[in-house]
């Protein structure tokens, strides 16, 4: 007898166990309408449905995609949020674009965007002016840097990504062999502890390092607001949509009746 109550004390605790680690099924509480671009005539809707779950199970989003009834350009997503806000930011996650550029900045950026404020015409034709919020609080307080319009990477030399919790929610990009190429190439040339590149993610510079050596190795992307936006990114780069969706509409869902 005592073992046997020492076997069911057993099972109740492994039971304990399994019930605390499992978590609750989140319902489908909401549903968006997204649509194809009006000069996107190609793209197939069924290849999105296929991506979009994708990413969702990438990212442990609980959603449902189909091809809206009404429209064969209009797809339907069903997905759970606490509220309309935690809704609409789980949809961006799943749709994110998470377009990425690196580029150099100029090596005279002060001069040029100093001179470029009184007479635009100073600014060279190869060159745009962007601005870079270091603390990433947002607002026409960052610093204007004069950043070439010529990409040394962009999404197309991405060979995979992933993003870690570690330091301040960074991306490991894995180029490919002609990604590995141009940006050894490009900061072979550069002045060392000088020239800076410009991270690029989504039209907003992230990051502006200083090139300390010629590059060859995989890129660290950092500068992220949380590891959620940085998990979107590096999915994004790993699941690329066929094309860039845009959000309709969003409503809650009725509750079903149990």
């Amino acid at each position: 007898m005592p073992q046997a109550s020492s076997l069911a004390g057993s099972l109740v605790a492994l039971g304990c166990i399994i019930l605390t680690c499992c978590k609750p099924k989140e319902a489908l509480n909401y549903e968006a309408i997204l649509s194809l671009p009006p000069d996107d005539q190609t793209t197939s809707p069924s290849s999105l449905v296929e991506e979009l779950t994708a990413r969702a199970e990438l990212l442990g989003l609980p959603a449902r995609v189909r091809v809206a009834e009404r429209s064969a350009r209009l797809l339907e997503v069903q997905l759970h949020g606490t509220d309309r806000n935690d809704a609409l930011s789980r949809l961006d996650r799943l749709c994110v674009s998470g377009k990425i550029s690196i580029r150099a900045i100029h090596d005279r950026s002060a001069y040029i965007t100093d001179i470029a404020s009184k007479d635009p015409s100073q600014l060279p034709s190869d060159h745009q002016i962007l601005l870079y919020d270091a603390q990433g609080k947002g607002g026409a307080n960052g610093q204007k840097l004069a950043v070439s319009r010529a990409e040394i990477l962009n999404n197309s030399h991405v060979e995979s990504a992933l993003a870690t919790r570690d330091g301040d929610n960074m991306v490991h990009i894995s180029l490919n062999i002609s990604g590995l190429r141009r940006i050894r190439s490009a900061t072979e040339k550069m002045q060392k502890g000088r020239s800076r590149l410009a991270i690029i993610y989504d039209e907003r510079i992230i990051s502006a390092p200083v090139v300390a050596e010629e590059l060859w190795t995989p890129v660290t992307l950092e500068g992220f607001n949380s590891f959620e936006h940085a998990e979107s990114l590096a999915t994004s780069l790993n699941k690329p949509l066929s094309s860039n969706l845009l959000i309709e509409s969003l409503i809650p869902l009725a509750p079903q009746a149990k």
